[in-house]
């Protein structure tokens, strides 16, 4: 029973602390600590999920940190406690714990298979192993000094429609309004990355001004910049800033500084009498020193928006 109450308090304890983190780094987003701390960060992303799955080791016994099982358990289910906490309080979405998961599980994991030797030889040294718990206060700033990369990556989507260009053209230019029964809803929307509704154009000439709508009322601005009737549009993009929502999501992502949409091409191309090969590329760019990560979040999120918006395109104009 002893040995079970140490495992549920260290768990309990690490996912805690990370919460508390998660707080304090949040807080120093809006500039209190001058941007010592920030969530975009390698320390927030990669170092944090460690400390989170050592803490409960501290109150491990030398035979629990001997047994492989515990060592690499107890770490996970710290940070399942903790990405549970953040969902109840709401200081997270599904969306950000998503994007959390792959960091924090291998850190838990590379934690209980490398420090449970180690603490156990350290164990009556509890200054050295509390001070663990100061290791991202003192690797953010340190972090921040650098300067952050910038970095742009783009997505392209290829749908074949059994349809003549100029009926697909009208179609992407303006997108009528997308009925729930039209759009397959997957992992990503409901996890709170809201669907199109419709696009609209007002006029047909280069230098127009497309509005693309999604639910909650967000809305994207999308300026042509090329334009070859039935063949190809191009157009830059950027959040209509008073439509962004006050989900953590759009708040960190849409209008912080780390991530920004940058343009969209539509291409056509006739493969013979009635197919047409439909491509849509999108660019985005990003701001983080983890931007390696984050451009492999960003890009399993809009292929998969992508490739559902065509199957619409698709469905609508297929004979």
């Amino acid at each position: 029973m002893n040995k079970l109450f140490q495992k549920i308090a260290g768990i309990f304890f690490g996912a805690t602390y990370g919460l508390i983190l998660r707080f304090v780094f949040n807080v120093d987003a809006e500039g209190i600590f001058e941007n010592s701390l920030n969530l975009f960060s390698f320390t927030f992303i990669w170092i944090t999920p460690i400390i989170i799955g050592v803490i409960p080791f501290f109150f491990a016994s030398k035979e629990q940190l001997d047994n492989w099982g515990y060592r690499i358990q107890t770490p996970i289910w710290s940070v399942i406690v903790f990405f549970l906490l953040c969902y109840l309080t709401r200081i997270e979405d599904l969306i950000c714990l998503w994007i959390l998961l792959l960091p924090y599980l291998i850190g838990a994991i590379i934690i209980g298979l490398i420090a449970g030797k180690i603490i156990k030889y350290i164990k009556d040294k509890k200054g050295i192993v509390y001070s663990i718990v100061l290791i991202p206060f003192i690797a953010s700033p340190i972090e921040q000094q650098f300067q952050t990369p910038v970095n742009a990556y783009s997505v392209t989507t290829i749908v074949m429609i059994n349809s003549e260009p100029e009926i697909i053209w009208k179609n992407i230019i303006r997108v009528k309004p997308i009925g729930s029964q039209e759009y397959t809803k997957g992992f990503f929307n409901y996890s709170g990355i809201p669907r199109p509704l419709f696009a609209e154009l007002d006029k047909d000439t280069i230098n127009a001004i497309r509005i693309g709508h999604f639910e909650e009322g967000l809305m994207f601005v999308e300026k042509v910049t090329s334009w070859d009737r039935n063949k190809h549009i191009g157009f830059d993009i950027s959040v209509v800033p008073s439509s962004i929502r006050q989900t953590v999501f759009d708040q960190h992502v849409l209008r912080g500084n780390h991530f920004r949409f940058l343009n969209a091409h539509y291409s056509l191309k006739k493969i013979h009498d009635g197919q047409t090969e439909l491509t849509l590329s999108s660019s985005y760019e990003l701001n983080t020193n983890f931007n390696w990560y984050a451009s492999y979040c960003g890009n399993k999120l809009l292929t998969d928006f992508q490739e559902r918006l065509l199957q619409v395109i698709k469905t609508r104009c297929d004979k």
